[in-house]
């Protein structure tokens, strides 16, 4: 078998649900590669098998990983706990008066304004409720 960037992207789906393939392939491969060089592992296969076994590197890699990239709904389970808790709170809060405006990217506009349309900013002078 071949323990390949191929191969390595595939177990990475499978652990964590981020798809590698989404990315620039040589810009994340750098990144990975440093990553597991800075390790000390000596190819994807031990790295893997690291992932695996120590929690610590995992969470590592999966922050490494997630950080300055611009897959803005890379983890729906915080769309979720936004959608579930953290805005039923606000309504509760702020009522009506309750405006949010994400500049996280353009994707985030389209994701407010199907989920909360009657929140969503009219215009560019709209208040900004920071968290």
């Amino acid at each position: 078998m071949t323990f390949d960037y191929e191969w390595f992207k595939q177990k990475v789906y499978s652990m964590t649900q981020i798809d590698l393939n989404a990315y620039k392939e040589r810009q994340m491969k750098r990144r990975i590669d440093t990553l597991i060089a800075k390790n000390k592992y000596s190819g994807y296969d031990t790295y893997v098998t690291g992932l695996t076994q120590d929690q610590s590197l995992f969470e590592e890699f999966v922050n490494y990983l997630t950080i300055n990239v611009s897959e803005f709904y890379r983890n729906p389970e915080q769309w979720r706990l936004l959608t579930d808790e953290v805005y039923p709170m606000l309504m509760e809060r702020f009522g009506k008066q309750l405006k949010i405006w994400s500049a996280a990217q353009q994707m985030s506009r389209i994701h407010w304004r199907c989920l909360y349309p009657s929140t969503f900013p009219s215009t560019r002078s709209a208040s900004l409720l920071q968290i």
